[in-house]
């Protein structure tokens, strides 16, 4: 987004951040017009992830998030694991489980058809939680060098207790909290926005305020680092949250300017890092981009849109142009690992 765009969401945000602000009902990145009626698919078959034995064992419990395609017939095709939080044995359990499910398949105008963009967050949770005796000791350790505001000592903490990004849903949570305040002290974003996705909200452990805290920070990382589909998705969280309702003008004016600036005649940047993964993913809001300083070697690209898929080979600086019916769309991009690159999001065209 442009410095001045940024400037406006930071001081909204500094100035009603004690208060939690939360968004407005009013936005759209629609830009085609209606030309079908599609009704969404819905799972008719259900079958519960095995909850992988070492996991249980040694009493960790995370989740495991998920993209997949639902064909004409209502089954789970190209299931892809976007994220492991806990153990990574979760996202293998969790993409068997997924693969037997059954849907009644998408409809449009009546007859079905293949929706490509899904996703899902299996849960595997063995206990309500709970921290260890020494997880316990070391958190304590962590507070204290952040009262003392000694971050050094904090950062050497957080490397002692990433074993615990691996525990007990209540050590992952914690652990992760401590970590985004730390990557907040070290002003990077990308971190910070790392961690908090990683602090489960689903567990009923989390009372509203805290919700809307965390949720709160979400949504302004998600606008300043330019993931507005990501923002979108935490506006529809916070719309049902009852503690965000009393500051819904101050999301209002952020989403229009993310509006204003996603009609604009801006590109829309985007760095990217495979890191050790499998892939990147990213949801488009425009309908025309490319890949460009790529460092590394991308081979595939595969492009998800709500009932179309496609599968193209990487070129340097090559532009892809996506038919304006094809709605919703994301990409994955895979190549080697730590290969870092740029997604330039084109200005829309009339």
């Amino acid at each position: 987004m442009t410095n001045k765009i940024k400037t406006r969401i930071k001081i909204q945000v500094l100035t009603l951040l004690s208060l939690m602000f939360s968004a407005s009902p009013a936005f759209s990145i629609e830009i085609s017009k209606h030309i079908s009626t599609i009704i969404d698919p819905v799972p008719i078959k259900r079958i519960e992830p095995k909850y992988p034995i070492d996991a249980a064992r040694d009493g960790k419990s995370g989740w495991a998030k998920l993209s997949f395609v639902i064909n004409e017939e209502g089954r789970v095709k190209d299931v892809v694991i976007n994220e492991v939080v806990g153990h990574r044995g979760f996202g293998k359990a969790a993409k068997k489980a997924l693969r037997k499910w059954q849907y009644s398949p998408a409809m449009e105008d009546g007859k079905p058809i293949q929706q490509c963009v899904n996703t899902m967050q299996m849960s595997f949770q063995i206990s309500r939680g709970g921290v260890s005796k020494k997880f316990r000791a070391e958190y304590g350790e962590a507070l204290a060098a952040i009262d003392d505001k000694n971050y050094d000592l904090l950062k050497k903490k957080l490397e002692e207790m990433s074993k615990y990004a691996h525990g007990m849903s209540d050590e992952i949570n914690h652990y992760h909290t401590l970590s985004a305040h730390y990557a907040e002290h070290i002003k990077n974003e990308s971190l910070e926005l790392y961690h908090l996705n990683r602090i489960s909200l689903l567990d009923g452990s989390a009372d509203s305020k805290r919700k809307l805290s965390i949720l709160n920070k979400r949504f302004y990382l998600s606008v300043n680092l330019n993931k507005f589909q990501e923002a979108f998705k935490i506006y529809d969280q916070l719309q049902k949250l009852d503690a965000a309702k009393p500051h819904m003008a101050a999301y209002n004016k952020m989403i229009e300017e993310v509006d204003a600036f996603i009609s604009s005649e801006n590109n829309i940047i985007i760095p990217a890092d495979i890191e050790d993964k499998d892939f990147w993913f990213y949801s488009l809001v425009r309908n025309e981009f490319s890949l460009v300083d790529i460092n590394g070697s991308l081979n595939k690209l595969d492009v998800r849109c709500a009932n179309k898929r496609h599968v193209y080979t990487v070129e340097e600086n090559n532009t892809w142009s996506i038919p304006k019916s094809w709605k919703n769309c994301s990409v994955l991009i895979y190549g080697d690992d730590n290969t870092r690159f740029k997604l330039v999001e084109h200005p829309l065209k009339s």
